[in-house]
C-alpha cells in the first residue's frame, strides 16, 4: 500500500473522531470538533491531495456507519471535499523564472541594501535565478469564501424548491422551534440572565443570524486548520509547499463586485436578505485577514510590536467589536494602498518604490 493510502486512512479515522466529539453535549470537550479538518489538511499537506481525498471519503464512511448519514455528508463537505479542493490548489505551482517582487518586497530589499532587480544569466548561473511560483494564499481564502457562499446558495435553493414556506429562514425555524420554543430553552437561557424578551423574536434573530455565524466560524477554522497544519508540517520536515507570507495577501477584483451584489441581495425585503446578509459575510472574511495583514504591516514600526499585537488580539477576541474595523481597512486596502505606504516610509532616502 502506497504512503498517502495509510496516511489518509489513518487522517479519516482522526477526522472522524474529532466531529463525533460534537455530540458529547459539552462546550469543553465537543471543542476538538473545531480541528476536525486539521488531520485532513495534515494528510493533504504531506502526502498530497490524493491522501486529503481517501482521508474524506475514510471519515464519511466511519460517520455514516457508527452516526448518521447526515453527520457523515456534513464532514464529508464540510471537512472533507472542501479541504481537498483547497489543498489540490495550494500545490499547484510553476517555476518562475524572473520573480516578481511586491512593493513591501522591493522596500524590505532597499532597506537591506540589495537590489529590488534579479540576478541576469550573466551575474551568475540562470538557475539560481529561477523560483517556484506556489498558489497565492489570497486566493485560497477567496475560495474558502466561494465554497461557503456555494454551500448557502444551494441551500436556499434547495429549501426553496422543497416548497418550504420562508426558504432557508423557514427552514431553520422549523428545525430549531421545537427544542428552543417548546423546549423552554430560550425562556430558561433568559430567566438566567435576568432578562425579559419575547422569545418568539430571540427565535427569529437566531434564525435571522445562524446561517452568517456558521459561514463565517467555517471558513475561519477551515483556514485556521489549513495554517496550524502547514505550521506542523513545515517543523517537521514534510511539507510539500513552502509556508506562503500572508502579509502580502492579494484578492481579485471581482470579489469586491460580488460582496457589493450581496449588499445589495441583503436590502431586499424577504428571504433573500437573510442569504444575501450570509453571503456578505462570507464574503466579508477575506477582507477581514486582509485588515489583519495591514495591522502586522503597520505594526513593524512599533517598538513594542509583540505586547500591542497581544493587547490587539486580546480584545479581538473577548469583544469581538474590533471585526468591523479590521474588515473596512482589509477592504480600503486595494484603494488605500497602505501596506505598500508603509513599505515606502520605511525604505532609505533615495530608494523608496515608486
Amino acid at each position: 500500500m502506497p504512503p498517502y493510502w495509510a496516511i489518509g486512512v489513518g487522517a479519516g479515522l482522526a477526522g472522524a473522531l474529532l466531529f463525533l466529539t460534537a455530540g458529547v453535549g459539552s462546550p469543553i470537550l465537543g471543542l476538538p470538533l473545531f480541528f476536525a479538518a486539521l488531520p485532513v489538511f495534515l494528510a493533504g499537506l504531506g502526502w498530497g491531495s490524493r491522501s486529503a481525498l481517501i482521508a474524506a471519503v475514510t471519515g464519511f464512511v466511519v460517520l455514516s456507519s457508527t452516526s448518521s448519514f447526515t453527520a457523515g455528508l456534513v464532514f464529508l463537505v464540510a471537512d472533507g471535499l472542501a479541504p481537498a479542493w483547497l489543498i489540490h490548489l495550494a500545490l499547484l505551482h510553476h517555476v518562475e523564472t524572473e520573480p516578481r517582487l511586491t512593493p513591501a518586497e522591493a522596500a524590505r530589499l532597499a532597506r537591506k541594501g540589495d537590489s529590488q532587480e534579479p540576478e541576469s544569466e550573466e551575474d551568475g548561473n540562470p538557475d539560481e535565478s529561477a523560483a517556484t511560483e506556489w498558489y497565492p494564499a489570497g486566493a485560497l481564502a477567496v475560495w474558502t469564501a466561494l465554497i461557503a457562499v456555494g454551500v448557502l446558495v444551494v441551500s436556499g435553493l434547495s429549501t426553496m424548491a422543497m416548497g418550504v414556506e420562508g426558504g432557508l429562514e423557514g427552514a431553520l425555524r422549523m428545525l430549531l422551534a421545537e427544542e428552543l420554543i417548546e423546549g423552554r430553552a430560550i425562556e430558561a437561557g433568559l430567566r438566567e440572565m435576568g432578562l425579559s424578551a419575547d422569545p418568539e423574536r430571540i427565535l427569529s434573530l437566531i434564525v435571522i443570524a445562524l446561517p452568517a455565524f456558521v459561514v463565517m466560524a467555517w471558513s475561519l477554522l477551515t483556514l485556521g486548520n489549513m495554517w496550524l497544519a502547514q505550521f506542523i508540517l513545515e517543523r517537521s520536515g514534510h511539507n510539500l509547499r513552502p509556508t506562503p507570507s500572508l502579509l502580502d495577501i492579494e484578492y481579485p477584483p471581482f470579489l469586491l463586485a460580488l460582496f457589493l451584489a450581496a449588499l445589495i441581495l441583503s436590502l431586499i425585503p424577504g428571504s433573500a436578505a437573510q442569504l444575501g446578509g450570509a453571503i456578505m459575510i462570507a464574503l466579508l472574511v477575506p477582507y477581514f485577514l486582509l485588515g489583519l495583514a495591514v495591522i502586522h504591516a503597520i505594526s513593524r514600526a512599533w517598538t513594542a510590536r509583540i505586547a500591542l499585537l497581544g493587547v490587539f488580539y486580546v480584545l479581538l477576541i473577548f469583544t469581538g467589536w474590533l471585526i468591523v474595523p479590521v474588515c473596512l481597512i482589509g477592504l480600503a486596502e486595494p484603494w488605500a494602498a497602505l501596506r505598500a505606504r508603509f513599505a515606502q516610509s520605511e525604505a532609505p532616502t533615495g530608494k523608496e518604490i515608486s
